[in-house]
């Protein structure tokens, strides 16, 4: 038998779930070294869904899934969202199916724990790879990472032998959380950094500098004010729950007050409330505008949700991107429609664009670029 047909046969039996556990191990491997992409290719352009009667069942969530454009919504796309987000029963073929359409370039896989660390003298540790235990020590500051995944700042010799910094940067489609050295907790979004010292002894302030989005919660300390600085702003608190998004690539800098009190300044100088929130739009002349904030909205994130409420869709893009880690490419002229609703973070990108599409947005994947066709 010829090689091509064998490998013809073989992607057959996947389809039709005839395939032994030696014939599975063999199919794995021959599609990760890409002797497949054809047959593969192929037979997912005869059935993209690859034996929906037989594998799709649907999950009902408490969470709402319902996402539209303003107010007029058909009855039948209520319907349709209420379902909710489908998945396969079998778990071997779930993971499979998600390999073949990664591999295929037909869908791409959410983001998760990634993030990397830059120590004082300039080398970096991946803490996406990293085993849990110590990773490093440094001017009598020992760095962990816990069982959670999370890096923690412990103080293991008493006076200041050196001052250094430490940078930790998430990539595209990254999160990570960090238990600094006064024991405020930090949690990153994707595509952001946050450059703070080894250590906040005999120092007169808690200073870090923030790049991108974050949520704080931090560790009280009436004379030791904890400051944030963005490229736009500085944030400064004592002791508080706040979260800030300065992302290059949005309008606006956003400073939301969930607990305690804050001080933001820029060409201006503002004082938040809990449930408050500083805008700086302008910054050209650096004035914050205070108003309400929506706390769901902006919590989103950190809780493992997309929040859109009444967001244009090149907003609801622009988050998606950096979640999944795809670049865009617009091919239509429909950026103005405006979406509302939840969606979590933790489905494929595929199952996202469903959802869209709903309103009559179209998409196309070809390996990281999302193609907005009309």
């Amino acid at each position: 038998m010829e090689e091509n047909e064998f490998y013809k046969i073989l992607v057959q039996r996947y389809l039709d779930k005839q395939l032994t556990d030696q014939e599975l191990e063999l199919f794995v491997q021959l599609m990760k070294e890409g002797k497949l992409d054809g047959q593969l290719l192929e037979a997912w352009n005869d059935d993209a869904e690859i034996s929906d009667s037989d594998e799709i069942d649907y999950l009902r969530t408490n969470k709402p899934k319902r996402l539209w454009p303003g107010i007029a919504v058909a009855a039948t796309v209520l319907i349709a969202l209420s379902i909710g987000f489908y998945f396969y029963k079998n778990t071997r073929d779930k993971d499979l199916k998600t390999l073949i359409e990664v591999k295929l370039g037909l869908d791409v896989e959410p983001g998760g724990n990634k993030a990397t660390l830059t120590l004082a003298d300039g080398s970096q540790i991946s803490l996406t790879d990293a085993g849990n235990g110590e990773l490093a020590k440094q001017s009598g500051v020992k760095i962990t990472k816990n069982a959670n995944g999370q890096l923690v700042y412990s103080i293991v010799e008493s006076g200041l032998k050196e001052l250094g910094y430490n940078t930790i940067s998430t990539p595209r489609g990254g999160v990570y959380q960090v238990n600094l050295p006064d024991g405020t907790h930090v949690w990153l979004n994707a595509a952001s950094s946050i450059k703070f010292p080894t250590t906040f002894a005999h120092l007169s302030q808690r200073k870090v500098e923030l790049r991108g989005e974050a949520y704080f919660e931090v560790a009280k300390h009436k004379k030791l004010p904890f400051i944030v600085s963005t490229a736009e702003q500085q944030v400064e608190v004592l002791g508080t729950h706040f979260n800030i998004n300065s992302y290059d690539d949005e309008p606006e800098v956003k400073t939301t007050l969930l607990e305690g009190s804050v001080k933001v300044s820029a060409g201006n100088v503002m004082f938040l409330k809990p449930g408050q929130q500083a805008t700086l739009s302008d910054h050209s002349s650096g004035k914050i505008k205070i108003g309400p904030a929506d706390i769901d909205q902006v919590m989103a994130w950190k809780n493992g949700f997309f929040h859109f409420e009444k967001e244009n869709l090149h907003s609801v893009l622009r988050q998606i991107s950096r979640w999944y880690d795809i670049d865009l490419v617009y091919k239509a002229n429909r950026l103005d429609d405006e979406f509302m609703g939840d969606i979590p973070r933790n489905v494929k990108l595929s199952e996202v664009l469903k959802i869209l599409e709903f309103e009559g947005i179209h998409f196309k994947i070809e390996g990281r670029k999302l193609i907005v066709t009309k």
